[in-house]
């Protein structure tokens, strides 16, 4: 085996399961970025097959490296675990079909495997899907920061914000905390979880281009309670900007599955 002929098939091979990961949890994920982490991965095929580099190839050096392959392709994010558990499920089952199907690994074999695995998941997650409601791209911009999440139109959803009537798109506290500068992180997490009303009025007293509010809600086993928004400086929904939708942090997770990781 060729070291350019490893790094292809390889890089192909993480290509292809990142991708397949993204689609299976619904979590948007930029294509440039995926590419560079299969590379990054490509890279330590190559090095583990290389005798100096030998100790590359201990499981738990494989297992470290596949973490952070995930993490260079999709980020630190409450999903992490989850999406770690797709990845390697999806990448047993590839290396499952490769070996049923008995030949010679070569790029023809891979290529044939993946596009069974890969219509395999995309026939049950779709026919899963068809009674649910259509989810929506949302992207979210704060200054340079930006966050691409999988949202679930929630037709019976009327909270609105009370400043200006606008529609409310709900994000979990792990989702939003990329949108601000690490130095409002902690201040913005005691305040999301902890006693809204003063919470606000700490972040309000910090430097920052965002304004945070107070929106009301109340849902089954909630009275009343409120949830910290803000408007972002862009907020896009299936590629359209939306000047009408304020953002409200929830500090608990919008969905215990893997569809979905907002409510608009």
């Amino acid at each position: 085996v060729y070291i350019d002929t490893l790094f292809a098939m390889n890089l192909i091979i993480n290509y292809f399961l990142l991708l397949a990961t993204a689609k299976i949890c619904a979590v948007a994920a930029k294509r440039a970025r995926l590419w560079l982490a299969a590379s990054a991965g490509a890279i330590y095929a190559v090095l583990a097959a290389l005798p100096p580099a030998a100790w590359l190839a201990h499981p738990l050096m494989k297992l470290l490296s596949g973490a952070l392959l995930l993490l260079a392709a999709f980020g630190a994010r409450r999903s992490f675990a989850r999406l770690a558990l797709v990845f390697f499920a999806v990448s047993a089952a590839a290396a499952g079909a490769v070996m049923a199907a008995g030949a010679r690994v070569n790029l023809r074999v891979l290529a044939a495997a993946f596009l069974v695995c890969y219509a395999a998941v995309t026939l049950v997650f779709r026919r899963a899907a068809r009674a649910a409601p259509k989810p929506a791209d949302v992207t979210i911009r704060v200054a340079a920061r930006e966050v691409a999440l999988r949202a679930l139109r929630d037709t019976g959803n009327s909270l609105t914000d009370p400043l200006s009537g606008s529609a409310v798109c709900v994000v979990a506290l792990d989702d939003a905390l990329p949108l601000f500068p690490k130095e409002l992180r902690g201040e913005l997490t005691r305040a999301v979880l902890g006693a809204a009303p003063d919470g606000l009025i700490a972040l309000n007293t910090l430097q920052s281009d965002v304004k945070f509010r107070l929106i009301p809600y109340s849902a089954v086993g909630v009275a009343g309670g409120a949830l910290l928004g803000f408007r972002p400086e862009y907020i896009g929904v299936d590629g359209a900007a939306r000047r009408d939708i304020v953002v409200a942090i929830s500090p608990n997770a919008v969905s215990d599955n893997i569809t979905y990781s907002a409510l608009i």
